[in-house]
């Protein structure tokens, strides 16, 4: 599924900081199946007014969006798959850098990390999404929890040139 909403929540603790994503299902999805399942019926109904071979597809083409609405609204697997949701944890030793986006509402930190069971490190950021002006004092508290040799630096988010 594209266009779909992810909230966050960010926890700050002594020990560092916690960063939790997930997206839920598309309610709007089956909405607009089961309102084009109708159109799509009423519409097939009045063409087959003018030719009765359009009966067949009244039964086919609405037939097929309202069975696909039954599948998507009562499969709990299918709504499992997708709806992801993602927990990180992060100790304050770990972050590496710490940036203010200047064209975006975003306070970015790259990390450091050797995962369980790995015997290499991981390197990645994470976007901390901020409200409009309220960046630089976010910036500024979790610059509070980190050691004065980690950079603090402002930065562009890339902007693909199309």
């Amino acid at each position: 599924m594209t266009h779909q909403r992810i909230n966050c929540a960010y926890r700050v603790t002594k020990s560092g900081l916690e960063h939790c994503e997930w997206k839920d299902f598309p309610e709007w999805a089956l909405k607009f199946l089961k309102w084009l399942a109708g159109v799509t019926a009423v519409f097939f109904v009045f063409m087959a007014t003018i030719d009765p071979s359009f009966l067949l597809g009244a039964l086919i083409g609405p037939g097929g969006v309202g069975l696909t609405y039954l599948s998507m609204a009562y499969s709990k697997s299918y709504r499992e798959m997708h709806t992801q949701y993602h927990h990180y944890a992060f100790e304050w030793k770990e972050i590496t850098q710490l940036a203010v986006v200047t064209n975006r509402e975003i306070v970015d930190f790259q990390y450091s990390i050797i995962q369980k069971g790995d015997e290499h490190v991981t390197n990645g950021g994470v976007n901390v999404f901020c409200k409009r002006k309220q960046k630089e004092k976010v910036a500024e508290f979790i610059r509070s929890f980190l050691s004065p040799n980690v950079p603090f630096i402002k930065t562009r988010a890339d902007v693909p040139q199309y």
